[in-house]
């Protein structure tokens, strides 16, 4: 079944819009929850309820893309950059554009990626798993979706070669943005696991690189703890505070910890990235035909 955007109704984008729009002007946008006590997330904005499922069918988006609208607009910061994006989603998107292979689409460009193929490639089941499911991926793009049974072989094999890995290692972490994406498109969670992991993967791979190790992270929770008891730099709050702990009693790890939070801010560059091509890609998906949107319209 084809998914239309808005349900090639004027309308529906005019007043989802109009939604979005007052509540930001009003103050009440959050990151989350979806919906509580009149504050409401990219979801709850236009749904005023906690209700995916029903933004997704309401909007003529993917259950899948609906589904990772969220994680997209947690990865700005501050807060008006996520409204900004939140704004551009609904106001780029066109109404009437055909979005059924859209999720397909995403997965193939994240499994893409140059430094997740550089690791897949040193391990001959991960890589042929990460090729197989990109082929099913394409298959579906072009109108031959795979059936169930040849998904799940397919999941299988890339859940066996992720178990040949120790936990917490870049090859685990590898392999398990491969077995996120061996699903197809119309399930729900698969463009976000897929993100999600790949995510996770770069984070890892920056933190190894400048060599932070879990022993670190522990050092840092313990020293943060023992201050906070003794009230030292009471003066700041969050993450200020921890720098200031760490600028007064431990310099080099303090250099190391601002290393670790460029780390995590790049992984996140990757949900900001990833939202921005995904308004791209429907920016240029093909048009349904008239007669066809009216139909899913009135479905």
């Amino acid at each position: 079944m084809r998914v239309v955007t808005f349900h090639g109704d004027l309308a529906v984008k005019a007043q989802a819009l109009e939604r979005l729009r007052h509540h930001i002007m009003a103050g009440n946008f959050v990151y989350f929850p979806a919906w509580e006590d009149g504050k409401a997330n990219v979801i709850g904005a236009v749904m005023e309820a906690d209700d995916t499922p029903g933004y997704a069918e309401k909007l003529g988006y993917p259950l899948g893309l609906a589904d990772t609208l969220p994680m997209f607009v947690n990865g700005f910061r501050p807060q008006a950059e996520a409204a900004r994006f939140a704004d551009a989603w609904l106001e780029r998107t066109p109404v009437g554009a055909d979005l059924t292979q859209i999720v397909s689409q995403l997965v193939l460009d994240l499994l893409a990626n140059p430094e997740l193929v550089a690791m897949t490639k040193r391990h001959p089941d991960v890589e042929r798993g990460r090729r197989a499911i990109m082929a099913l991926h394409q298959r579906a793009v072009d109108g031959d979706e795979p059936d169930r049974k040849t998904w799940k072989a397919a999941r299988l094999a890339a859940v066996a070669a992720t178990d040949a890995f120790e936990e917490e290692t870049l090859d685990r972490w590898a392999a398990q943005v491969i077995e996120a994406a061996a699903w197809p498109g119309a399930m729900r969670t698969v463009l976000r696991d897929t993100l999600g992991g790949l995510s996770a993967f770069e984070m890892h791979l920056s933190l190894s690189r400048i060599g932070w190790t879990k022993e670190d992270e522990s050092r840092v929770f313990h020293i943060r703890e023992q201050a906070e008891k003794d009230g030292f730099k009471a003066e700041f709050s969050g993450l200020d505070r921890v720098l200031a702990i760490l600028d007064a009693d431990h310099p080099a790890l303090a250099g190391q910890f601002r290393l670790r939070l460029e780390g995590v801010e790049e992984a996140t560059e990757r949900y900001r990235a990833t939202g921005w091509k995904t308004i791209e890609m429907m920016e240029q998906a093909p048009l349904a035909a008239p007669e066809r949107a009216d139909e899913r319209a009135r479905a």
